[in-house]
Protein backbone atom coordinates (compact mmCIF):
# COMPACT_ATOMS: atom_id res chain seq x y z
CA UNK A 1 0.00 0.00 0.00
CA UNK A 2 2.87 2.38 0.76
CA UNK A 3 4.37 1.84 -2.70
CA UNK A 4 0.91 2.23 -4.26
CA UNK A 5 0.30 5.58 -2.53
CA UNK A 6 3.77 6.85 -3.48
CA UNK A 7 3.20 5.90 -7.13
CA UNK A 8 -0.21 7.63 -7.12
CA UNK A 9 1.35 10.74 -5.57
CA UNK A 10 4.10 10.79 -8.23
CA UNK A 11 1.57 10.82 -11.09
CA UNK A 12 -0.92 13.18 -9.43
CA UNK A 13 1.86 15.53 -8.35
CA UNK A 14 3.17 15.82 -11.89
CA UNK A 15 -0.30 16.28 -13.42
CA UNK A 16 -1.49 18.97 -11.01
CA UNK A 17 0.83 21.71 -12.19
CA UNK A 18 0.40 25.33 -13.20
CA UNK A 19 -1.91 24.19 -16.03
CA UNK A 20 -4.77 23.79 -13.56
CA UNK A 21 -4.83 27.57 -13.03
CA UNK A 22 -5.71 28.11 -16.71
CA UNK A 23 -8.67 25.72 -16.73
CA UNK A 24 -11.22 28.02 -14.98
CA UNK A 25 -10.59 30.85 -17.46
CA UNK A 26 -11.19 28.76 -20.59
CA UNK A 27 -14.13 27.07 -18.86
CA UNK A 28 -15.69 30.46 -18.15
CA UNK A 29 -15.23 31.45 -21.80
CA UNK A 30 -17.36 28.54 -23.07
CA UNK A 31 -19.61 27.90 -20.07
CA UNK A 32 -19.15 25.52 -17.16
CA UNK A 33 -21.15 22.66 -18.71
CA UNK A 34 -18.98 22.62 -21.84
CA UNK A 35 -15.83 22.97 -19.76
CA UNK A 36 -16.90 20.05 -17.58
CA UNK A 37 -17.61 18.03 -20.73
CA UNK A 38 -14.06 18.62 -21.97
CA UNK A 39 -12.54 17.78 -18.58
CA UNK A 40 -14.36 14.44 -18.75
CA UNK A 41 -13.52 13.69 -22.39
CA UNK A 42 -9.88 14.72 -22.17
CA UNK A 43 -9.61 12.89 -18.85
CA UNK A 44 -10.67 9.65 -20.57
CA UNK A 45 -8.21 10.21 -23.44
CA UNK A 46 -5.34 10.95 -21.05
CA UNK A 47 -6.23 7.90 -18.95
CA UNK A 48 -6.03 5.74 -22.10
CA UNK A 49 -2.62 7.19 -23.04
CA UNK A 50 -1.29 6.61 -19.53
CA UNK A 51 -2.53 3.01 -19.49
CA UNK A 52 -1.15 2.31 -23.00
CA UNK A 53 2.22 3.75 -22.01
CA UNK A 54 2.08 1.72 -18.81
CA UNK A 55 1.68 -1.45 -20.88
CA UNK A 56 4.76 -0.53 -22.92
CA UNK A 57 6.78 0.19 -19.77
CA UNK A 58 5.75 -2.99 -17.96
CA UNK A 59 6.28 -5.22 -21.01
CA UNK A 60 9.74 -3.93 -21.98
CA UNK A 61 12.78 -5.41 -20.21
CA UNK A 62 15.34 -3.08 -18.69
CA UNK A 63 15.09 0.52 -17.54
CA UNK A 64 14.19 3.11 -20.17
CA UNK A 65 12.43 6.41 -20.70
CA UNK A 66 10.45 7.41 -23.80
CA UNK A 67 13.42 7.66 -26.23
CA UNK A 68 14.55 4.18 -25.20
CA UNK A 69 11.12 2.65 -25.76
CA UNK A 70 10.80 4.36 -29.15
CA UNK A 71 14.30 3.24 -30.09
CA UNK A 72 13.45 -0.41 -29.53
CA UNK A 73 10.68 -0.15 -32.15
CA UNK A 74 11.83 2.52 -34.62
CA UNK A 75 15.58 2.26 -34.28
CA UNK A 76 18.28 4.86 -33.72
CA UNK A 77 16.72 7.64 -35.81
CA UNK A 78 13.40 7.43 -33.95
CA UNK A 79 15.23 7.43 -30.62
CA UNK A 80 17.18 10.56 -31.56
CA UNK A 81 14.06 12.42 -32.74
CA UNK A 82 12.28 11.74 -29.44
CA UNK A 83 15.42 12.69 -27.51
CA UNK A 84 15.49 16.10 -29.22
CA UNK A 85 11.77 16.75 -28.66
CA UNK A 86 12.00 15.64 -25.02
CA UNK A 87 15.05 17.80 -24.35
CA UNK A 88 13.46 20.90 -25.89
CA UNK A 89 10.12 20.28 -24.20
CA UNK A 90 11.41 19.53 -20.71
CA UNK A 91 14.19 22.11 -20.68
CA UNK A 92 11.54 24.63 -21.70
CA UNK A 93 9.26 23.44 -18.91
CA UNK A 94 12.05 23.77 -16.36
CA UNK A 95 12.71 27.31 -17.51
CA UNK A 96 9.03 28.14 -17.06
CA UNK A 97 9.05 26.53 -13.60
CA UNK A 98 12.06 28.64 -12.63
CA UNK A 99 10.42 31.89 -13.71
CA UNK A 100 6.93 31.31 -12.32
CA UNK A 101 8.12 29.42 -9.24
CA UNK A 102 10.40 32.28 -8.30
CA UNK A 103 7.46 34.67 -8.60
CA UNK A 104 5.29 32.52 -6.31
CA UNK A 105 8.10 32.09 -3.78
CA UNK A 106 8.74 35.82 -3.81
CA UNK A 107 5.06 36.56 -3.13
CA UNK A 108 5.21 34.26 -0.12
CA UNK A 109 8.60 35.12 1.40
CA UNK A 110 9.68 38.58 0.19
CA UNK A 111 7.35 40.42 2.62
CA UNK A 112 9.26 38.75 5.49
CA UNK A 113 12.80 38.27 4.19
CA UNK A 114 13.08 40.73 1.31
CA UNK A 115 14.68 39.86 -2.02
CA UNK A 116 13.34 39.72 -5.56
CA UNK A 117 11.81 37.02 -7.75
CA UNK A 118 15.18 36.39 -9.46
CA UNK A 119 16.82 35.44 -6.16
CA UNK A 120 13.95 33.17 -5.19
CA UNK A 121 14.15 31.42 -8.57
CA UNK A 122 17.77 30.56 -7.77
CA UNK A 123 16.69 29.21 -4.37
CA UNK A 124 14.05 27.07 -6.08
CA UNK A 125 16.66 25.76 -8.50
CA UNK A 126 19.01 24.88 -5.63
CA UNK A 127 16.26 22.89 -3.87
CA UNK A 128 15.41 20.93 -7.02
CA UNK A 129 19.06 20.36 -7.97
CA UNK A 130 19.95 19.06 -4.51
CA UNK A 131 16.87 16.84 -4.32
CA UNK A 132 17.33 15.23 -7.74
CA UNK A 133 21.03 14.62 -7.08
CA UNK A 134 20.05 12.02 -4.47
CA UNK A 135 17.89 10.11 -6.98
CA UNK A 136 14.43 8.64 -7.34
CA UNK A 137 13.91 7.42 -3.78
CA UNK A 138 14.73 10.78 -2.25
CA UNK A 139 12.57 12.67 -4.76
CA UNK A 140 9.78 10.16 -4.16
CA UNK A 141 9.77 10.87 -0.41
CA UNK A 142 9.73 14.65 -0.88
CA UNK A 143 7.19 14.52 -3.70
CA UNK A 144 4.88 12.29 -1.67
CA UNK A 145 4.61 14.85 1.14
CA UNK A 146 4.38 17.85 -1.21
CA UNK A 147 1.64 16.24 -3.32
CA UNK A 148 -0.69 15.71 -0.39
CA UNK A 149 -0.05 19.30 0.73
CA UNK A 150 -0.87 20.36 -2.82
CA UNK A 151 -4.15 18.42 -2.88
CA UNK A 152 -5.08 19.86 0.51
CA UNK A 153 -4.25 23.38 -0.64
CA UNK A 154 -6.41 23.14 -3.80
CA UNK A 155 -9.29 21.67 -1.79
CA UNK A 156 -8.94 24.52 0.73
CA UNK A 157 -9.42 27.03 -2.09
CA UNK A 158 -12.50 25.08 -3.22
CA UNK A 159 -13.84 24.99 0.35
CA UNK A 160 -13.24 28.73 0.85
CA UNK A 161 -14.94 29.55 -2.45
CA UNK A 162 -17.90 27.16 -2.15
CA UNK A 163 -20.17 29.45 -0.05
CA UNK A 164 -19.83 32.18 -2.70
CA UNK A 165 -20.67 30.02 -5.71
CA UNK A 166 -23.64 31.38 -7.66
CA UNK A 167 -25.64 28.98 -9.81
CA UNK A 168 -26.21 31.57 -12.51
CA UNK A 169 -22.44 31.82 -13.06
CA UNK A 170 -22.37 28.10 -13.84
CA UNK A 171 -25.26 28.37 -16.31
CA UNK A 172 -23.92 31.25 -18.42
CA UNK A 173 -22.65 30.24 -21.86
CA UNK A 174 -19.56 32.23 -22.83
CA UNK A 175 -18.64 33.46 -26.29
CA UNK A 176 -15.59 31.24 -26.74
CA UNK A 177 -15.52 28.48 -29.34
CA UNK A 178 -16.58 24.97 -28.37
CA UNK A 179 -13.04 23.56 -28.70
CA UNK A 180 -11.33 26.41 -26.81
CA UNK A 181 -10.73 24.46 -23.55
CA UNK A 182 -9.27 21.37 -25.24
CA UNK A 183 -5.61 22.43 -25.41
CA UNK A 184 -5.44 23.94 -21.93
CA UNK A 185 -7.16 20.93 -20.35
CA UNK A 186 -5.00 18.34 -22.10
CA UNK A 187 -1.88 20.18 -20.90
CA UNK A 188 -3.27 20.32 -17.37
CA UNK A 189 -4.11 16.59 -17.21
CA UNK A 190 -1.20 14.95 -19.07
CA UNK A 191 1.36 13.14 -16.94
CA UNK A 192 2.98 10.40 -19.05
CA UNK A 193 6.59 11.19 -18.00
CA UNK A 194 5.74 9.94 -14.49
CA UNK A 195 4.73 6.46 -15.71
CA UNK A 196 8.25 4.90 -15.81
CA UNK A 197 8.99 6.38 -12.38
CA UNK A 198 5.82 4.74 -11.04
CA UNK A 199 6.92 1.37 -12.41
CA UNK A 200 10.19 1.64 -10.47
CA UNK A 201 8.48 2.86 -7.29
CA UNK A 202 5.82 0.17 -7.27
CA UNK A 203 8.31 -2.67 -7.52
CA UNK A 204 7.20 -3.87 -10.97
CA UNK A 205 3.88 -5.36 -9.76
CA UNK A 206 1.68 -5.11 -12.82
CA UNK A 207 -1.86 -5.14 -11.36
CA UNK A 208 -0.96 -2.60 -8.70
CA UNK A 209 0.81 -0.53 -11.37
CA UNK A 210 -2.33 -0.34 -13.51
CA UNK A 211 -4.46 0.55 -10.49
CA UNK A 212 -2.03 3.30 -9.50
CA UNK A 213 -2.20 4.77 -13.01
CA UNK A 214 -6.00 4.84 -12.88
CA UNK A 215 -6.18 6.38 -9.40
CA UNK A 216 -3.30 8.77 -10.05
CA UNK A 217 -5.10 10.08 -13.15
CA UNK A 218 -8.62 10.21 -11.67
CA UNK A 219 -7.58 12.32 -8.67
CA UNK A 220 -6.33 15.26 -10.82
CA UNK A 221 -9.44 15.00 -13.04
CA UNK A 222 -11.69 15.39 -10.00
CA UNK A 223 -9.51 18.13 -8.47
CA UNK A 224 -9.46 20.05 -11.77
CA UNK A 225 -13.26 19.82 -12.12
CA UNK A 226 -13.81 20.98 -8.52
CA UNK A 227 -11.35 23.86 -8.94
CA UNK A 228 -13.06 25.02 -12.15
CA UNK A 229 -16.49 24.73 -10.46
CA UNK A 230 -15.40 26.81 -7.48
CA UNK A 231 -13.64 29.58 -9.43
CA UNK A 232 -16.17 29.90 -12.25
CA UNK A 233 -19.02 29.65 -9.75
CA UNK A 234 -17.67 32.68 -7.89
CA UNK A 235 -16.36 34.89 -10.71
CA UNK A 236 -18.33 33.71 -13.78
CA UNK A 237 -17.35 35.32 -17.08
CA UNK A 238 -15.09 37.65 -15.09
CA UNK A 239 -12.75 34.76 -14.23
CA UNK A 240 -9.16 35.99 -14.40
CA UNK A 241 -6.49 34.36 -16.57
CA UNK A 242 -4.71 32.77 -13.61
CA UNK A 243 -7.97 32.08 -11.69
CA UNK A 244 -6.88 33.33 -8.26
CA UNK A 245 -6.71 37.13 -8.63
CA UNK A 246 -10.38 37.21 -9.64
CA UNK A 247 -11.33 35.65 -6.30
CA UNK A 248 -9.83 38.52 -4.30
CA UNK A 249 -13.02 40.59 -4.40
CA UNK A 250 -15.15 37.83 -2.87
CA UNK A 251 -12.65 36.05 -0.62
CA UNK A 252 -10.17 38.77 0.34
CA UNK A 253 -6.43 39.17 -0.05
CA UNK A 254 -5.54 35.96 1.81
CA UNK A 255 -6.84 33.88 -1.09
CA UNK A 256 -4.01 35.31 -3.23
CA UNK A 257 -1.46 34.12 -0.67
CA UNK A 258 -3.10 30.69 -0.59
CA UNK A 259 -3.09 30.67 -4.39
CA UNK A 260 0.63 31.52 -4.46
CA UNK A 261 1.33 28.69 -2.01
CA UNK A 262 -0.73 26.28 -4.12
CA UNK A 263 1.04 27.41 -7.27
CA UNK A 264 4.45 26.95 -5.68
CA UNK A 265 3.57 23.40 -4.63
CA UNK A 266 2.18 22.66 -8.10
CA UNK A 267 5.41 23.85 -9.71
CA UNK A 268 7.71 22.09 -7.24
CA UNK A 269 6.03 18.68 -7.54
CA UNK A 270 6.14 18.88 -11.34
CA UNK A 271 9.66 20.35 -11.48
CA UNK A 272 11.09 17.51 -9.37
CA UNK A 273 9.57 14.77 -11.54
CA UNK A 274 10.57 16.41 -14.85
CA UNK A 275 14.16 17.07 -13.73
CA UNK A 276 14.49 13.49 -12.48
CA UNK A 277 12.92 12.13 -15.69
CA UNK A 278 15.52 13.94 -17.81
CA UNK A 279 18.35 12.76 -15.61
CA UNK A 280 17.24 9.15 -15.90
CA UNK A 281 16.57 9.48 -19.63
CA UNK A 282 20.20 10.46 -20.12
CA UNK A 283 21.38 7.64 -17.85
CA UNK A 284 19.25 4.75 -19.07
CA UNK A 285 18.71 5.58 -22.75
CA UNK A 286 22.02 7.26 -23.60
CA UNK A 287 24.33 5.69 -20.98
CA UNK A 288 25.53 9.01 -19.56
CA UNK A 289 27.15 8.62 -16.14
CA UNK A 290 25.13 9.65 -13.11
CA UNK A 291 26.70 13.03 -12.22
CA UNK A 292 26.98 14.36 -15.81
CA UNK A 293 23.38 13.20 -16.42
CA UNK A 294 22.22 15.08 -13.34
CA UNK A 295 24.08 18.24 -14.39
CA UNK A 296 22.91 18.00 -18.01
CA UNK A 297 19.28 17.55 -17.02
CA UNK A 298 19.03 20.79 -15.04
CA UNK A 299 21.86 23.14 -16.10
CA UNK A 300 20.70 24.49 -19.48
CA UNK A 301 17.41 26.00 -18.19
CA UNK A 302 19.42 27.75 -15.46
CA UNK A 303 21.83 29.10 -18.08
CA UNK A 304 18.98 30.49 -20.19
CA UNK A 305 17.44 31.99 -17.06
CA UNK A 306 20.69 33.69 -16.04
CA UNK A 307 21.22 35.26 -19.47
CA UNK A 308 17.66 36.58 -19.52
Amino acid sequence: MKSFLHAVATLSGLIIGVGIFGVPFVTAQVGFKIGLFWIGVVGILVMAVHLFYGEVVSATPGKHRLPGYVGRVFGKSGKQIVMITDLVRFWGLQLAYLIVGGTFLSLLLAPYFGGDAFSYSLILFAVVALSTFFGVRFVDKIGFVLTWFLLGSVLTIVWRAAPYVQIENLLVIGKGGFFLPYGIIIVSLAGAPAIPEMWDIIGRRKKMFRAAIVVGTIIPIIITALFAWAVVGVTGVGTSLEAIEGLRGALGGRIVTLGAFTGLLAILTSYLVIALYMQEMLRYDFLVKRTPAWAGAISLPLLFFLIG
